[in-house]
């Protein structure tokens, strides 16, 4: 019974402190899931890996999943296409049509339409039946992207086998966490961004186009800044077209340090705008394909490039780049967020469900009459939003992000079991070599706040592991869009010992001492949350 409890809990990527290490392995199964509801999402996921819906929201349940099994792919067509007939207006059902519906939509519709397909799409992904459908389904889907200038499936499996590589390294390095130059380098050496440099290098020079003497210019710069892969004693060989995309990213992120000594054509500062834009598009969808499969090395390390590439800033850990964050917002009138936290976890026994809680305080919270003159310059943008997406819309473009209605602030609620082996929990693995060990992904929930508002609540569930023992998760809250504001707190809870129920041999109760099948178990020794922790 303990070597099969052991089995269950490695499955579920828990490790008891103090045994982690001692004959624990690793699966090679691959991630399952279900497809994403956009393109670019659908696309990131590699055709050799089952794919995991790509979206900031928890995992369905398997139990929903089971019931949408159940149904026929006949019958799951029938409610997408009555989903779809609510917003074609009587027009007929060609594909022009509906391509053009479809990119009139506002987010939340496509959103929302997307949602009546996704059991439609599992049955046709996911199922051996289906195997034709699928094959044009990932055809159509690449196609439509490259002609929108979106990643494809190939640029899916490159990432993928770049961070099963780093997690499955075996060396000192990949025990810690991912450096963000190495997904740097993975997003610029994929075939999404080496497809817009071989453009670049056949563009002239009025277009966007990245001289080589200005990214000459760039290396000798970042050599002298002393930049990792660039230094003097770094022996690195690059393709060319990775080697010029590497410059313009770390030019972008390195600007504010290089000062003004560097000057570059307007033809190459185009080139790094757009270099940046499909990074930063890229980085996005490994954000959330990384926490949907569970990689939470991954998903940290992508949320901290994205909070610099979209800042133009080098270091989360310099304290002048945070400074340099703080001054930016002040010069718009807003306040550098300031986060304090509290967190508690519910005890509980092998099977059941174990509750995080996280109370998060906003100290730089805004007063009324600050949050009124941020909403009233948001007016205004707003306004030229949906100006711009009425123009789009008319040309049967994309009609772009929704304005919100009031000023918001985003945030990541993120659970890292800390010492696990590396494999997602409820038995799903994340694709690991036999005793690689990492922590895993056990909760990710979005959170928001609007200017006044002076704190936020997030909870996430998971199943408790088999053995009993004391647990610890790792609960961080993230920007991605802020340099220099994140925090995080430890949290421990406790599994306690399970409790056997006999079964009476012929009444639903038992007799005294025993627990009948049908009665409640006894509460649980503790049963309590422990009060809410100190900030630190």
């Amino acid at each position: 019974r303990e070597r099969a409890a052991g089995e269950r809990e490695r499955e579920r990527g828990w490790g008891r402190e103090g045994e982690m290490g001692k004959g624990s392995k690793g699966g090679r199964a691959k991630p399952r899931g279900e497809a994403a509801e956009q393109p670019p999402e659908d696309l990131l996921r590699p055709a050799t890996v089952e794919k995991k819906k790509a979206e900031p929201r928890q995992p369905e349940l398997p139990q929903q999943v089971e019931e949408e099994d159940k149904r026929t792919k006949e019958e799951l067509e029938a409610c997408f296409m009555r989903a779809l007939e609510k917003h074609m207006g009587g027009l007929e059902m060609t594909e022009e049509n509906v391509r053009k519906v479809l990119l009139a939509m506002p987010p939340e519709q496509q959103r929302a339409l997307a949602e009546e397909g996704d059991a439609l799409k599992r049955q046709l992904l996911q199922k051996k039946e289906n195997e034709k459908e699928a094959a044009l389904f990932r055809a159509e889907m690449n196609k439509n992207a490259e002609e929108r200038g979106l990643p494809t499936e190939a640029d899916g499996e490159h990432l993928t086998k770049k961070v099963i590589a780093f997690l499955n390294g075996g060396t000192a390095e990949s025990i810690g966490p991912i450096p963000n130059s190495y997904v740097l380098a993975a997003l610029a050496s994929s075939p999404y961004l080496v497809k817009l440099a071989v453009a670049d290098a056949k563009a002239s020079e009025i277009d966007a186009k990245a001289l080589n003497v200005d990214l000459d210019a760039i290396e000798a710069r970042l050599c002298s800044l002393d930049v990792e892969g660039f230094r003097a004693s770094d022996d690195t060989t690059r393709p060319p077209f990775v080697r010029r995309t590497l410059l313009l990213l770390l030019a972008h992120l390195y600007s504010k340090r290089m000062g003004d000594e560097l000057k570059v054509s307007e033809t190459t500062v185009r080139a790094q705008k757009a270099v940046v834009a499909r990074t930063t598009k890229l980085a996005e969808m490994l954000y959330r394909y990384s926490l949907h499969n569970r990689w939470v090395k991954a998903a940290l390390t992508t949320s901290e490039l994205l909070a610099l590439l979209t800042n133009g800033l080098w270091d989360v850990s310099d304290p002048d780049c945070k400074a340099v964050q703080a001054a930016r917002m002040t010069e718009v009138g807003l306040k550098m967020p300031k986060l304090k936290m509290a967190v508690s976890a519910t005890d509980a026994r092998p099977g059941q469900k174990v509750t995080v809680k996280a109370e998060v305080y906003r100290l730089h919270v805004y007063d009324e009459k600050q949050a009124a003159e941020i909403a009233a310059d948001s007016e205004a943008a707003s306004a030229a939003m949906e100006k711009a997406a009425a123009e789009r819309a008319a040309k049967g473009q994309p009609s772009g992000a929704t304005p919100l209605s009031e000023p918001t602030e985003g945030w990541w609620l993120i659970g890292e079991a800390v010492r696990g082996d590396g494999l997602a929990l409820g038995g799903t693995p994340i694709h690991m070599d036999e005793g690689t060990k990492h922590n895993a992904l056990v909760g990710c929930v979005p959170l928001a706040a609007t200017l006044t508002q002076p704190t936020m609540f997030g909870e996430f569930s998971f199943e408790a592991p088999d053995t009993p023992g004391e647990y610890k998760v790792m609960v961080h809250v993230r920007s991605t869009g802020c340099v220099g504001a994140d925090i995080r707190k430890k949290v421990t809870f406790k599994v306690l010992p399970a409790i056997f129920v006999k079964k009476a041999p012929t009444t639903k109760t038992s007799d005294a001492g025993e627990i009948g099948e049908d009665e409640e178990p006894p509460p649980l020794e503790g049963d309590e949350p422990p009060p809410l922790m100190a900030a630190a």
